[in-house]
């Protein structure tokens, strides 16, 4: 079984929400780590963040979500899901 999995995120479709970020999900949890990749993403909903960085690994402790090429306004949501994450502790 692998440990990481990255995964290259594209803008198909527009505006990332909670449903695609729980569609997205599915499966990850038999992972360790996972990367995403936002290169061609300009923006996220603050659902996806929320779901992708809070819930998610909430429900599954010990997994790692790392992220690359986020631009700042997809920075400014994933960073405010962390935040409430962690406020949550």
């Amino acid at each position: 079984m692998k440990t990481k999995k990255k995964i290259k995120l594209t803008a198909a479709g527009g505006l990332f929400s909670r449903s695609k970020a729980r569609r997205l999900s599915k499966g990850l949890e038999k992972f360790k780590i996972i990367e995403l990749d936002f290169a061609d993403v300009t923006e996220v909903g603050q659902g996806f963040a929320d779901e992708i960085f809070r819930v998610f690994p909430s429900q599954y402790p010990g997994l790692e979500i790392t992220y690359i090429n986020a631009n700042s306004m997809t920075e400014f949501m994933i960073q405010r899901a962390l935040k409430t994450n962690q406020s949550s502790l």
